[in-house]
């Protein structure tokens, strides 16, 4: 689990489950949205926007907190359990509501149009619709009561606390579209000839994109088959497993970011270092099943594929100005 999330505090809000949504539209309307003024996210927390931040870390003179874990839920269905909904792992939370018209968050009450507030702003939002793997709060396991003021903090529920963040972490790190068989095809469909392979890109600014509402890395089809032609479309794990040939009639193999290429990894390698992990230095060569073990495999498998591709690609990594040792590799997927 990433140590730094774990050590952020948390507080867990509740959308669109007062009474006063029941029948109209909450200020929390826009707590998912990108702001059409500058594109940031500002939350409102229900029923006040009235955030006791000293359980956030903050003192008792600070009108704000900031590096703060929000999570989104909202009622599962027609059930009175909670489904995560959205996350933002770099919040700002005020002590006091902000009302700012300038921000163009307007909604319809009575005939008359007002201007929501906020206590929660924040860059980014990750927005969980799309995401296959759902985290559903059983309220009966912990308390009916959880979501009385539609919030609690991080220490209420240890136990809870442990499994959300570490749900957060999964999601963070997931590189499942990087197995999506579109982004394949257009690996394959790529037009990158042997000894024509595209310059070295280690210290281009990565590129970002929104996807489901959340940022991810926008990787390019063409680094990946370039490394892949580098390779010879030769499995890295063992040259000698086959697969078939693709239209372009060549061996199908896919590519495979080592350090994976998650946002948080590259905006951290983009600050820390000024390098951009989708390269070809970062991309290794792999049959479709070595690259499912990588993935999906058990600890142990995981841990023996991860040092064997390690070993054979650190000098370039090291090149590249992307060298990391071993034991931190790996706590990327373990």
């Amino acid at each position: 689990m990433n140590k730094d999330l774990a050590r952020k505090p948390m507080v867990v809000i509740d959308l669109q489950s007062g009474s006063f949504v029941a029948n109209r539209t909450g200020h929390e309307f826009f707590n998912r949205r990108p702001n059409v003024v500058d594109g940031r996210y500002y939350g409102y927390c229900p029923p006040h926007d009235d955030l006791r931040i000293e359980r956030l870390g903050a003192k008792a003179d600070d009108d704000s907190v900031s590096g703060v874990i929000v999570v989104y839920t909202t009622k599962f269905r027609k059930t009175s359990n909670r489904v995560i909904v959205a996350f933002t792992d770099d919040a700002t939370v005020h002590r006091e509501r902000i009302l700012d018209p300038s921000l163009h968050r307007t909604l319809e009450e009575d005939g008359t149009l007002i201007d929501c507030t906020y206590s929660i702003e924040s860059d980014n939002i990750y927005n969980l619709d799309d995401y296959p793997v759902k985290f559903i709060i059983p309220i009966a396991d912990y308390s009916t009561y959880m979501f009385r003021k539609q919030r609690f903090y991080k220490g209420k529920y240890p136990a809870l606390d442990r499994k959300i963040i570490a749900y957060l972490d999964q999601y963070l790190n997931s590189t499942v579209d990087e197995d999506s068989p579109l982004f394949q095809r257009q690996v394959q469909e790529e037009d990158v000839p042997e000894g024509m392979v595209s310059e070295d890109n280690s210290t281009t600014e990565p590129e970002f994109m929104l996807m489901g509402g959340s940022k991810v890395v926008n990787k390019k089809a063409r680094v990946s088959k370039s490394a892949l032609v580098a390779a010879r479309f030769l499995c890295a794990v063992d040259p000698g497993h086959k697969t078939f040939l693709t239209e372009k009639g060549t061996p199908y193999m896919e590519g495979h970011h080592l350090i994976p290429c998650t946002y948080g990894n590259a905006i951290r390698f983009r600050d820390e270092r000024h390098r951009n992990i989708d390269c070809t230095q970062n991309i290794v060569c792999l049959c479709p099943t070595c690259h499912r073990r990588v993935h999906f495999g058990s600890k142990e498998e995981k841990e023996d594929i991860l040092k064997q591709l390690y070993d054979k690609q650190l000098n370039a990594l090291k090149k590249a100005g992307l060298d990391i040792s071993f034991k931190e590799l790996l706590s990327l997927y373990i």
